[in-house]
């Protein structure tokens, strides 16, 4: 059952409720996603499989490649490209809320917090 409150944050301009990406544009949206989503995996695995035998596991060390490899590969800004391309398609048009559509969408996400905020 779907509250008031679920509907209204679904609910999208006319011009919002169809966007269209251009097969170059949700390429690159594609590559980025499976860049960052298969090198994971791959992490994953190679740590899962390194030890799977051994009773010398670290699993804090799977932890720090994942780390690093996010940092390294930047994706904070390869996530802002993936963000930036389905967005830039979105009528921006402020209701009577003072928001746009992708903004009241975003309203209630529940975002990671320092513990004790």
């Amino acid at each position: 059952m779907r509250t008031a409150e679920v509907q209204k944050k679904n609910n999208v301009r006319r011009s919002n409720s169809k966007i269209t990406l251009t097969g170059k544009r949700a390429i690159k949206a594609l590559q980025e996603v499976e860049f960052m989503m298969i090198s994971l995996r791959n992490i994953e695995n190679h740590y899962l499989y390194k030890y799977l035998d051994s009773s010398e596991q670290d699993p804090e060390e799977s932890q720090r490649e994942i780390t690093r490899f996010i940092r390294q590969n930047n994706f904070i800004q390869r996530l802002c490209t993936v963000r930036r391309i389905i967005s830039e398609k979105f009528d921006n048009t402020l209701g009577k809320d003072d928001m746009d559509d992708t903004e009241r969408a975003m309203e209630h996400i529940k975002y990671w917090q320092k513990p004790g905020d």
